[in-house]
């Protein structure tokens, strides 16, 4: 099924792939920093199946189009674009964005869901007065509606993809695509390069943000998954996997990145509802703990609500480790709801997730249904406190008395709830990856029958320390 699901996938984007044309001055993405926008920036999240724009792509010329003069143009929306970084060996993603009149420029990121939908991202990034006044005295609307987009210019050829220009009316609809296949004409090179040579900050963090999410969603359906958290050593040993769990801190930046340049993606342990005394802060918030942590020695809960332990996790642990190059967070540990099961432990634990995921990387929770089907609860929404579940023993189980692993019965009441709680938030679109413990052959294939039946992920380790 997985198989089946990636096809279409992949149809879908070859249909719609925004191609960026090999001109010149197209590109402009070293000199843009690469902080996130703002509190200045607006920031709103709606979930969509289709585009906002509501529209097909047009041919070019004029054909089938009404005269320039007769249509009302739109009061909020400058000139339109589409945005990518493409280059003939790799995907691209689709980014539509708005130049508005009010000098700001008003972005659709767009991410693929695992039930066949997508999330749209809208964030509207500020424009300064001579970004603006340089791309509004180049955009002549006229000329653009008019114009033939594969009128030659004698001197420069422009290939590689499809690049468009769009019109809106007073309905802020698209009056006309201005472009298509290889554009061209030399007048509308100059009005889109105008726009992408005073592009804001963020932007093109964001599309990146937005590429990479959509890379690692073709990683889920195609990748292998590994869970690898007590080894060190050359991470080369697990080049047969695509996506890899570790624990970042005891690896260096200069490690990670060049496993990530063989087309790796690191996901990081993060542990944010306990803490062990291994750790070399564990003293600074040994004060914060609240009991052990049953048949793990070395561990003990902490207080997620205070704002100390807040203020650790996201503005120092996280910072370090995405300072390494990571793609995401691993989160364990948000059974700590589950345990102490708090108004207080759920709005601290939820400060903590909320941070992680606007960090525009994955947030993988490990566990944490309680914690996830009280927010949801309460009002929330998934996506914004995670953006997988990695849920361990479903099939199998830990006998921490006997020492040994142990597959859980069909009936076992354990299982069944597992099953119901991902299968629930996989029909909204969430990720979903299993951890399981076992030597046993039969179960493994049951294991992998479920996940290729549910398009889960699976990874199956022999051993509770996750040793490799």
């Amino acid at each position: 099924m997985r198989r089946q699901i990636g096809a279409a996938l992949l149809v879908s984007l070859m249909c719609v792939s925004l191609i960026g044309c090999d001109a010149q001055s197209t590109k402009k993405t070293s000199t843009h920093k690469t902080d996130k926008p703002s509190k200045s920036v607006t920031t709103t999240g709606t979930e969509t199946g289709e585009s906002s724009t509501g529209t097909t792509r047009a041919t070019t010329g004029n054909v089938g189009y009404q005269r320039f003069d007769d249509i009302e143009l739109s009061d909020k929306y400058l000139v339109g674009f589409d945005y990518s970084d493409y280059d003939i060996y790799n995907s691209s993603v689709v980014v539509i964005a708005k130049v508005r009149y009010d000098k700001k420029i008003e972005v659709e990121y767009t991410y693929p869901k695992t039930n066949g939908e997508s999330l749209t991202q809208t964030v509207v990034y500020v424009l300064t007065d001579q970004q603006y006044d340089n791309i509004e005295k180049e955009i002549d609307l006229r000329k653009l509606y008019e114009l033939d987009p594969e009128e030659a210019d004698p001197d420069t050829t422009y290939d590689g993809g499809y690049n468009w220009l769009l019109i809106y009316d007073k309905e802020d609809n698209i009056a006309k695509m201005c472009g298509g296949f290889c554009p061209h004409s030399k007048l509308f090179w100059q009005m889109r390069n105008a726009i992408f040579d005073n592009l804001p900050e963020g932007f093109v963090e964001g599309y990146d943000t937005c590429k990479r999410r959509n890379e690692f969603y073709r990683s889920y359906l195609f990748g292998k998954y590994g869970v690898f958290l007590s080894v060190e050593g050359d991470l080369s040993q697990f080049s047969n996997y695509t996506t890899v769990v570790i624990d970042a801190q005891y690896f260096s930046q200069e490690e990670i990145e060049n496993f990530k340049n063989d087309g790796h993606f690191v996901i990081s342990y993060i542990n944010v509802g306990s803490i062990e005394n291994f750790r070399s802060y564990y003293a600074e918030y040994e004060d914060l703990t609240l009991d052990d942590y049953e048949n793990w020695e070395e561990e003990k809960w902490v207080d997620v609500s205070d704002e100390r332990w807040q203020d650790f996790i996201l503005h120092r642990l996280a910072p370090e480790l995405l300072a390494k190059g990571i793609d995401g967070f691993f989160v364990d540990n948000c059974d700590v709801y589950y345990k102490y099961p708090t108004v207080e432990m759920l709005d601290g634990l939820s400060v903590i997730m909320e941070g992680l995921v606007s960090m525009n990387r994955e947030v993988i929770v490990n566990g944490g249904d309680a914690f996830a089907d009280a927010y949801v609860e309460a009002g929330g929404a998934w996506e914004d406190i995670m953006t997988a579940i990695n849920q361990e023993t479903v099939f199998t189980r830990i006998d921490f008395d006997a020492g040994e692993l142990r597959a859980r019965k069909d009936d076992d009441p354990d299982k069944i709830y597992f099953m119901e709680y991902i299968e629930k938030y996989a029909a909204q679109g969430a990720y979903v990856y299993l951890l399981e413990y076992t030597q046993n052959a039969g179960i493994e294939l049951k294991i992998q029958d479920y996940c290729w039946e549910h398009n889960f992920v699976y990874y199956i380790s022999d051993s509770i320390e996750l040793d490799g």
